[in-house]
């Protein structure tokens, strides 16, 4: 009983969660925030349909396909131009160079991961590596399933 009601709490605070974090998503215009909370609330969205897959339906597949959806266009419109910006002003002299390059690797990470293909992003890394930086590796969102191993 007292385990039941324990993975329902769980599950409620993970969609609470989950909610939150695509609040703060679409609330915030910075690229490295937007992204890592979206991927916040897709692994979220995943962790709550793990706990409780009786109450799987339709509207998580909608939800986690538009939050990779959101998350494509973020790196698009969002991602992509940022790196150019902070490209061009560690270039400039203007900030902190080793903040910004760290911001540019992170971002970077998350354009690696998700379009690795992409021609444009191998350029931006030659600049990104030719100003010093160092490349950060991308870093997955852990699961709750690795977390929490249920009781038999």
């Amino acid at each position: 009983m007292f385990r039941r009601w324990a993975e329902e709490r769980l599950y409620k605070k993970t969609m609470q969660l989950a909610v939150a974090e695509l609040r703060r998503a679409a609330r915030t215009s910075n690229a490295l925030e937007k992204l890592h909370s979206l991927e916040v609330a897709e692994q979220r969205l995943k962790d709550a349909a793990w706990l409780k897959p009786d109450r799987v339906s339709e509207k998580y597949k909608v939800g986690i396909q538009e939050i990779e959806r959101s998350r494509m266009k973020a790196l698009q419109d969002q991602a992509r131009p940022a790196v150019d910006r902070l490209l061009d002003a560690v270039e400039k002299g203007v900030g902190e160079r080793e903040v910004m390059l760290e911001a540019v690797g992170l971002l970077l990470a998350f354009l690696h991961h998700y379009l690795p293909d992409d021609p444009d992003l191998q350029a931006h890394s030659a600049r990104f590596r030719q100003l010093g930086g160092k490349q950060q590796p991308y870093v997955p969102i852990q699961p709750l399933s690795e977390i929490y191993h249920r009781p038999e």
